[in-house]
């Protein structure tokens, strides 16, 4: 290649401006003048050093793996200056990469040409030595201070990432853990120690208290907090099916186990595997199953319903009942043998009433929480609402309170100041040192009417259903809200 502007360039480079002018001219015959547009790669970390590069135009920016993916300049060459020399000495893959920033024109050596120039002239080996030991001080230097950078913006990612992950706590603990648990009272807090210690262990809980006092929010809060937060937590009404129906949905069936089992099917404790299975109203579940959740919970064992393979499961058990363990005793509504086996941790669930200094804090708590649900401002409770509303016995406890809360929503619109006029006639005449108001006795008297309704047909919920003329799905939801204790349905054959 025979270009004097080519070989002007080659005698102001480093390192070759020491080679005589006949070294110069072989170079050029044997190398290749090169163009690369901006961005792209001349050479890659990672591969055989082929060739080096005498910059005749632009820059290259020398670039190294720092970790994690990223990747540091640590250097940017100019024109009159070699890259990619080191790898050509010690015949290893390149420690760095080479991209154009912004357009690059290049003279490209070939090795064998390269180190038979510096092998034969002594005073550009002795250059060459010098150049890359000053370069290998400077990536050196460039290196670290690449890495700081790196580490600072790291620390910088973390720190945010950590406050970022308190804040979801914050947002998971106040919709699914203790603290959905609202309530500044003393009972409030005791709840909540409760359940703390509760989810540090792997025994089974017994949750007990009147309807709507929160039992499903404190199972859920206690799997929240436990080892098995990241298994699955399911839930099983007991008092929603009949026998064969509520021992197929926790133990599963076996095809053609009863009419209609076309097909085998896991039960609830399978699904639950590695996570916590919720029985909810345990008193509504036959003996008979109870007897088969005995067994499991004392051998971890279980069969499906028409089946004969004994099968293993890993599920925590957490069961609730609307009343105290002894009137589930006296009332016969539960063995004693599973109780006294799911007792190994009790948490007894107090009533609103017995916490009237809580109210107003649910209420601002509910009120947000539906708020949200609706897309609108939350209602504004003036204080004589706040009053009537911890004045007021609330027997369907929280529940009763989130319907009323709905209501004012339905009727006021969100963002409304609430006063007290706008409270059900229940909530703003109730008045604890006076007789029942007719809210009260409205409720005395349905409570009767579905008691007597169910105590005559015997405990059948669809027979007491047809007796008052109501829909079984509208009989279940007055049962729970009014907190109705069914007699157990009396089965063919006992006396």
């Amino acid at each position: 290649m025979d270009d004097p502007s080519l070989l002007d360039s080659l005698r102001r480079t480093s390192v070759l401006r020491e080679l005589p002018h006949a070294a110069l001219e072989r170079l050029l015959e044997r190398s290749v003048v090169r163009a690369f547009a901006p961005g792209s790669e001349l050479a890659r970390e990672g591969e055989p050093g082929a060739a080096v590069f005498a910059l005749l135009e632009g820059r290259v920016a020398v670039q190294v793996e720092l970790g994690g993916g990223a990747r540091g300049v640590i250097a940017l060459r100019g024109p009159g200056e070699l890259v990619g020399e080191m790898a050509l000495l010690d015949d290893q893959p390149r420690s760095a990469s080479l991209s154009a920033d912004g357009a690059v024109r290049a003279l490209c050596i070939p090795r064998s040409a390269f180190l038979e120039a510096m092998a034969s002239h002594a005073p550009a080996a002795q250059g060459l030595l010098r150049s890359l030991a000053r370069r290998l001080r400077e990536s050196d230097a460039a290196q670290i201070e690449a890495l700081r950078a790196r580490a600072a913006l790291l620390e910088g990612s973390n720190r945010q990432l950590s406050r970022e992950n308190r804040r979801l706590r914050g947002a998971l603990d106040a919709r699914f853990g203790f603290e959905a648990f609202a309530g500044s009272s003393e009972l409030a807090d005791d709840v909540r120690a409760a359940g703390r210690r509760a989810a540090e262990s792997d025994l089974p809980v017994l949750l007990t208290g009147e309807t709507g006092t929160g039992k499903q929010l404190l199972a859920r809060a206690l799997h929240a907090a436990s080892e098995r937060r990241e298994r699955p937590f399911l839930a099983l009404d007991c008092a929603l099916f009949s026998e064969p129906l509520l021992e197929s949905e926790l133990f599963g069936h076996a095809r053609g186990a009863f009419s209609g089992a076309h097909g085998a099917k896991p039960g609830l404790l399978e699904a639950a595997e590695g996570g916590t299975l919720l029985l909810d109203d345990l008193g509504e579940m036959p003996r008979a199953t109870q007897a088969a959740l005995l067994r499991f919970l004392e051998l971890g064992e279980y069969r499906r319903l028409g089946d004969t393979i004994l099968r293993r499961a890993d599920v925590r058990i957490v069961a609730t009942l609307p009343v105290g363990v002894e009137d589930a005793l006296a009332g016969d509504r539960v063995r004693r043998e599973l109780l006294l086996r799911l007792d190994a941790f009790r948490i007894a669930l107090p009533p609103l009433r017995a916490r009237p200094g809580d109210v107003p804090e649910i209420a601002a708590r509910l009120a947000a929480e539906i708020a949200r649900s609706l897309a609108c401002e939350p209602l504004a409770f003036e204080p004589a609402a706040l009053e009537a509303l911890g004045r007021y016995a609330f027997p369907g406890n929280v529940r009763e309170l989130h319907g009323e809360i709905e209501r004012l929503y339905a009727q006021l619109g969100g963002g409304a100041r609430v006063p007290a006029a706008a409270l059900s006639p229940r909530v703003r005449g109730s008045d604890p040192w006076s007789a029942p108001g007719y809210g009260e006795a409205l409720r005395r008297f349905k409570v009767r009417l579905l008691t007597d309704a169910l105590e005559r047909s015997g405990g059948s919920r669809s027979g007491a259903a047809r007796e008052l003329g109501v829909h079984p799905s509208n009989l279940m939801r007055m049962i729970r809200e009014l907190g109705v204790r069914a007699p157990r349905a009396r089965r063919r054959g006992t006396r």
